[in-house]
């Protein structure tokens, strides 16, 4: 039960700007309730987890503009960025303790600044909410293709967080054994469903990366029964696994390849260079598919993902 705001207590069929603020009280995070007729289900739309990710936070303020309250069936929470000390930063954690939000769920009152949040946006949004988006876009450094995760598994919670990653539009669906600390691993054993997904990079916010967040939110209250969307059909997703590519030396990154590429196991894929310009590393593919996720951030460190791989999976 959220203890700053009581969603009880707001007017129905109206739109209710709020701000939740951190227990340090050094940070704000301003959200938006829109609320139909009646306060229930509740979607909890969420973004910026990671200060660097940008296409989420904008579609969010956008969208949470434009509901029309009265056509709601049901609630709405937004959050367009979960983690302002990261945003402010342009970090993917925060500066305070360098800790990852996305890493840190359930959380803790009493851990450090990062743990702290996560508990807080544990209780105050999400386990209030009866299915949540979670919006991401890779970090400033890659791009990549559009893709939805949805947790590997056979709960209920499960089940229905990978129908609904199905109906998004997204052309890749991955499943996963998410790693602790992913919000997702924190609300599926309460029952409510989750959706993580990809869109955009490389620090930017695009025409293209709105559009297509702004149908995805839609897609998903729509599948849930909040509001009413009629949008053209989509293609049947594809089911990936990944392969990563990491940098074993520092240098210079230089990629023959681009996102959406189809590749072969060894093909060569770039390599590394030293400050001299000597070549230290070649790269090939680990295995045959699409480039899924690229590096753009050129000055690289040992250990440095440089390329992702989608394969299909059976």
């Amino acid at each position: 039960m959220s203890s700053q705001w009581q969603l009880e207590e707001l007017v129905r069929c109206r739109r209710h700007s709020l701000v939740l603020t951190t227990s340090d009280g050094l940070s704000k995070i301003p959200f938006t309730v829109v609320v139909g007729a009646v306060p229930t289900p509740v979607a909890l739309v969420i973004a910026g987890a990671h200060g660097d990710e940008y296409e989420g936070p904008a579609a969010i303020q956008d969208l949470s503009s434009e509901l029309d309250p009265c056509t709601v069936k049901g609630a709405v929470i937004f959050v367009p960025v979960a983690n302002p000390a990261a945003f402010a930063a342009a970090s993917r954690r925060h500066p305070a303790d360098n800790g990852d939000l996305n890493r840190s769920f359930p959380g803790s009152a009493a851990g450090g600044p990062t743990e702290q949040l996560a508990h807080l946006l544990l209780g105050e949004f999400a386990l209030v909410s009866h299915c949540i988006l979670s919006l991401h876009g890779w970090s400033k450094e890659a791009s990549l293709l559009p893709y939805a995760e949805y947790a590997l598994g056979d709960t209920p919670a499960m089940n229905a967080s990978r129908e609904a990653a199905r109906v998004l539009g997204f052309r890749y669906l991955h499943p996963y054994h998410w790693p602790d600390g992913v919000l997702g691993n924190a609300v599926l054993p309460h029952g409510i469903p989750i959706v993580e997904t990809e869109v955009g990079g490389n620090g930017t916010i695009t025409p293209e990366g709105q559009a297509f967040y702004h149908e995805t939110i839609l897609r998903f209250l729509a599948h849930f029964g909040l509001v009413e969307f009629h949008s053209q059909p989509i293609q049947a997703p594809i089911v990936v696994d990944h392969s990563d590519l990491f940098a074993e030396h520092a240098g210079l990154f230089r990629s023959t390849v681009e996102p959406g590429d189809a590749v072969v196991a060894g093909q060569h894929v770039g390599t590394i260079s030293g400050l001299d310009g000597l070549v230290i590393q070649t790269l090939h593919a680990p295995r045959s598919g699409i480039v899924a996720i690229l590096r753009r951030l050129a000055s690289v460190q040992p250990n440095d993902r440089l390329l992702q791989i989608f394969w299909e999976t059976a």
